[in-house]
């Protein structure tokens, strides 16, 4: 409980570092702002927080993308009960407009 509590408190301190940059598109014009880009690095870091707090959940190996508020999961869970709870889990944060979730069952 405690290393959880820990290992989402630094994703939350990552975001910090992680909402300054610009991203760009593959021909060097802005694909998003940098406001844009900063507001999706924190709902990201929220939706891995989130997915860590959840114990039925191995989040280390979940992969979690956002782009203007649609958030993407990726990654292997060991049952679809599994995944249908990581798009609950992500669908209840603040910001997420969308949830794609594109997680895949372990065989």
């Amino acid at each position: 409980m405690i290393a959880r509590k820990h290992i989402a408190a630094a994703l939350i301190g990552a975001a910090t570092f992680a909402t300054t940059p610009l991203v760009l598109a593959a021909d060097g014009q802005p694909k998003q702002s940098a406001g844009e880009y900063a507001s999706d690095a924190v709902v990201t870091t929220k939706v891995k927080a989130a997915l860590v707090a959840e114990k039925e959940l191995s989040a280390l190996d979940i992969s979690v993308e956002t782009i203007e508020g649609v958030t993407t999961l990726t990654g292997d869970v060991d049952t679809t009960a599994h995944k249908d709870l990581a798009g609950r889990v992500v669908g209840g944060v603040d910001g997420v407009r969308q949830v794609n979730n594109d997680l895949k069952v372990k065989k």
